[in-house]
């Protein structure tokens, strides 16, 4: 009797196999074959879910997305201002590798057209979501906070402890009334 496998689920495990390849090195890091190995599987199981690199990888970055949309639609039960803008911050294992892999895409768009277009389109939802509750400016600016320090605490963790976390959003507050 053949194997039953749920194809959007496969196809799921492996864009995020894909994801995590990608946060640990980089978009030129994550052949299909580095993926397949990855994985556990082979390299023509990948090709069969996805035709080609390209594919894949647009499908590892809609996964990290996704979930950073999902977290930008949770109620508001994170309790203050400050504790929501700490939340979307690289502040664990899972959170630290999705800005990676954010980073190795915002590094990408540079030079690739396609990924700058769907680059655009995610930071256009982020902005729209957050201006549901926000002036556009606002949006704009704390999307801009929170792209920065996501950048200094992972290339500079040891400088950046929580208290500094914290104090640093606490700085930013008054520019976001």
């Amino acid at each position: 009797m053949p194997k039953t496998v749920d194809h959007g689920s496969r196809r799921d495990e492996l864009a995020a196999t894909a994801a995590a390849v990608i946060a640990a090195h980089g978009v030129a890091g994550a052949s299909l074959r580095d993926v397949a190995a990855s994985a556990g599987v082979t390299t023509g199981s990948v090709t069969h879910y996805f035709p080609g690199r390209s594919e894949l990888i647009a499908a590892a970055y809609d996964k990290v997305m996704g979930r950073l949309l999902d977290r930008l639609d949770e109620p508001a039960g994170h309790g203050e201002l400050l504790a929501t803008l700490a939340s979307y911050l690289p502040c664990d294992a899972q959170s630290e590798a999705e800005w990676r892999v954010w980073l190795a895409f915002s590094a990408e768009a540079l030079v690739n057209p396609a990924l700058l277009a769907r680059h655009r389109d995610y930071y256009a939802a982020i902005t729209d979501r957050l201006a549901a509750d926000l002036s556009p400016p606002q949006a704009d600016l704390l999307v801009a906070l929170i792209d920065g320090l996501a950048i200094r605490i992972l290339l500079e963790p040891a400088d950046w402890p929580a208290s500094r976390i914290t104090a640093t959003l606490a700085a930013a507050l008054p520019m976001l009334a």
